[in-house]
């Protein structure tokens, strides 16, 4: 088992000032503890030159309440940091001091290639060799770099608080500015990787949004994907919203908060997209604060993926040790299920996961906790095969919710079906456990699929072993054999 530190991450950004808590074991990094104040900093910047005093009174006292969090868990790894609110007021130095007496610690005032160098940190640490530009909107600036370099990057006072004056303003000609001001940049998504990752509270709320007009039943924003024409169904209900009650209520049940900066939010993705020939965007969860908690660290989405399964789980050495088995056992059948590597391995690693939960309710409480879970490098269609896959570990028979049934094709729900089959068999055949699975592998040639067992453990096959490799064999179209040698 890795070490397992907690690393607390303020941010303190022209919208929000927010405290997250992570526990991190190697490459991972799963929230703890999260929670903001939307204490608008920003609000009055474009006017007056200064933070907003209701906002300066109402972040101070957030302040006091994450120093006693803090020292209350003893957390000793505290990583403050400030955007662009903060960074461009003439009172910022004056509220960073008080700010830096109440936290305890030093506040780190990004400037915007920091901000998107971090933000890049994040994305890298959320997704598996991600490539692309990443467009990070916070309150006052959006930042646009390239995944892969993250020193060439571009700043954009496009925030919906810095563009507050344009709220009155058509949605015609706010694009137009918008259009005006991109076109000022110079950056370009590099050639053969046509892919923007969207970071920033406001853009998951579009993405939320999306997800309530489509009545979409997976209502997690990372790894979420949206066209050109998804972000402007958002744009028509905004517009509706300002005319029809029931719309404007709909909206509002998904952020009251971020109710008014929909619009901006909206338009300025459509644009961009526009602007960038980007036909599809994905919304990605990790940004800013997961790449200051990331610096430093050996970081990368493949492991943080591996790392943070037990982490979430938590899991003992033993559920590890017979994870890493697992996926020994189902690698010489490993081809057919169409899933990277780190992707098995992590599945492989959650075949655990339903062990301690009822019988009767285990395989629909796996589903439901592997298809929500903080993790990482998963997008839609993989947490979807992996929530399928380790339900199936616990049950032949599994029937997911009806409201899940059209987002896995049914190759798909096959294939994770075989997986799941896999798994139940090398748990029932060692009992889950990791050294005993070490005495079988499975084999197949030709039209045969053959559990081989080392002959100094035949008394482990059982009818209920037996019954397993069959059920597997059948959903391969293979004939089951069992070899003792």
């Amino acid at each position: 088992m890795k070490t397992i530190n907690k690393i607390a991450v303020i941010d303190i950004g022209s919208n929000s000032c927010r405290m997250v808590i992570y526990e991190q074991a190697g490459s991972a990094l799963i929230p703890h503890f999260n929670e903001k104040t939307m204490a608008g900093l920003g609000r009055d910047l474009s006017d007056t030159g200064r933070l907003s005093p209701s906002g300066v009174e109402l972040a101070l006292r957030t302040f006091h309440r994450f120093r006693a969090i803090t020292s209350s868990l003893g957390i000793s790894d505290i990583r403050a940091v400030a955007t662009a609110a903060v960074r461009e007021a003439a009172d910022g130095p004056d509220f960073r001091a008080r700010a830096e007496k109440i936290l305890g610690v030093k506040i780190k005032v990004l400037s915007g290639d920091d901000e998107g160098r971090l933000s890049a940190l994040g994305v890298k640490a959320g997704f598996i060799d991600p490539s692309g530009l990443i467009a990070d909107l916070g309150g006052t600036s959006m930042e646009l770099r390239p995944v892969a370099d993250a020193s060439v990057g571009e700043t954009f006072l496009l925030g919906p608080l810095a563009r507050a004056g344009d709220a009155g303003l058509s949605y015609e000609k706010r694009r137009k500015t918008m259009r005006k001001i991109l076109s000022q940049g110079e950056l370009t998504v590099p050639s053969g990787k046509k892919r923007l990752f969207a970071v920033g509270g406001a853009w998951r709320n579009v993405a939320a949004v999306h997800m309530m007009l489509r009545n979409y039943p997976l209502r997690v924003a990372h790894g979420y994907k949206m066209t050109i024409d998804d972000v402007e169904n958002v744009i028509e209900a905004a517009d509706l919203a300002q005319s029809d009650k029931l719309t404007r209520e709909q909206l509002n049940s998904v952020s009251k908060r971020r109710f008014e900066t929909l619009p901006h939010a909206a338009l300025l993705l459509s644009t961009l997209m526009s602007q960038l020939k980007i036909d599809k965007v994905i919304v990605s969860a990790f940004g800013l604060r997961d790449g200051v908690a990331a610096e430093g660290l050996p970081i990368h989405g493949a492991s943080a993926l591996l790392d943070a399964v037990p982490l979430f789980l938590k899991s003992s050495p033993q559920n590890e040790v017979f994870g890493r088995e697992l996926y020994s056992f189902i690698h010489p059948i490993s081809a057919q299920f169409k899933q990277d590597e780190p992707i098995l391995r992590a599945i492989c690693m959650m075949a655990d996961a339903g062990a301690r939960m009822h019988p009767d309710h285990r395989a629909q409480l796996v589903f439901e906790q592997v298809l929500r879970a903080p993790l990482p490098a998963l997008n839609h269609a993989e947490r979807l095969f992996a929530a399928y896959a380790a339900a199936s570990r616990y049950t032949f028979k599994f029937r997911e919710d009806p409201r899940y049934a059209r987002l896995l094709g049914m190759s798909a729900k096959r294939r994770a079906k075989v997986l799941g089959t896999a798994m139940r068999l090398g748990s029932v055949y060692s009992g889950r456990s990791g050294p005993i699975l070490a005495t079988a592998k499975l084999r197949v040639k030709d039209d045969v699929l053959s559990l081989v067992v080392d002959k100094h453990y035949s008394d482990l096959v059982s009818e209920t072993v037996e019954r397993r490799l069959g059920q597997l064999a059948g959903l391969m179209k293979l004939h089951p054999r069992l070899v003792v040698d």
